[in-house]
């Protein structure tokens, strides 16, 4: 982002941390959205980058944390803690969804993501047979709405060709412009996320992965996937469907590790 774009992002910021809450559609990916989420899921630990910073004597929370966030390409959320008397403020780059739902309440925080309200997020999910070494790599993970890089936080399928694939349900034609997925952070990204397709339809009596041809193409990565790539497909114009699929076609396991849908 340029230097204009930042300043331009931390204005945008700061005006609607200024105004009323209200529902946002569209808008910069730096429009900043509040969720509430454990401090202890957000500090720290081996596979996130963080910063925890002391707030000046007489600092707004809210604006200082923001502007230090949106002066950081890496950061993805801010919180200020602890929650009533904030002294400090947590920048970090874990993924949190808008829509994401914390289960662990006893030291939740607001928190504040840059992250845009998405589809994925609690959507009906179906999938091929993820590979039974690695039992925490369940499909399921894409649809929590968060994302530390953690990598038993991917799905991880079975490397037989009829395995490589998943399914978005929205139960409802859904309209959207861009899909975004999270290659793996270790080095085997180039095998386990390599030449895939996304295919969008309202059909649903197809047999995977063959029958997915008979899907609309949304977008397609050709290539192997470098650690940690974020490869985001983005259609001209919005697209309406009920279904998403995912389908790697090289010969080996396929791990994706987060979806975003918006």
């Amino acid at each position: 982002m340029s230097q204009v774009g930042v300043q331009w992002c931390r204005v945008w910021v700061t005006m609607l941390l200024l105004l009323p809450s209200a529902p946002v559609e569209g808008g910069e990916l730096c429009l900043m959205r509040s969720v509430l989420i454990s401090l202890q899921r957000v500090q720290a630990d081996y596979f996130t980058k963080q910063e925890s910073l002391d707030l000046p004597p007489g600092a707004r929370p809210a604006l200082y944390c923001s502007n230090k966030c949106t002066l950081l390409d890496w950061c993805q959320l801010w919180c200020a803690y602890p929650s009533n008397t904030p002294t400090h403020c947590l920048i970090s780059n874990i993924i949190v969804m808008p829509t994401y739902q914390e289960t662990n309440l006893a030291d939740a925080l607001t928190c504040h993501t840059t992250r845009p309200k998405d589809l994925a997020t609690h959507a009906n999910i179906t999938g091929g047979k993820q590979d039974m070494l690695y039992p925490l790599r369940v499909k399921e993970n894409l649809l929590d709405g968060f994302y530390n890089y953690d990598i038993n936080q991917c799905f991880f399928t079975d490397p037989s060709k009829s395995n490589r694939w998943f399914t978005l349900d929205f139960g409802q034609p859904k309209c959207f412009q861009h899909v975004i997925l999270h290659a793996q952070f270790i080095y085997q990204a180039k095998d386990r996320f390599n030449n895939v397709q996304v295919r969008v339809s309202n059909v649903t009596a197809v047999t995977p992965p063959d029958d997915f041809a008979a899907y609309d193409l949304f977008g397609e990565f050709p290539g192997a996937a470098s650690p940690g790539q974020v490869v985001e497909m983005k259609s001209p114009k919005p697209v309406c469907a009920r279904f998403i699929t995912g389908h790697m076609l090289y010969n080996n396991a396929f791990q994706v590790c987060h979806v975003e849908v918006f």
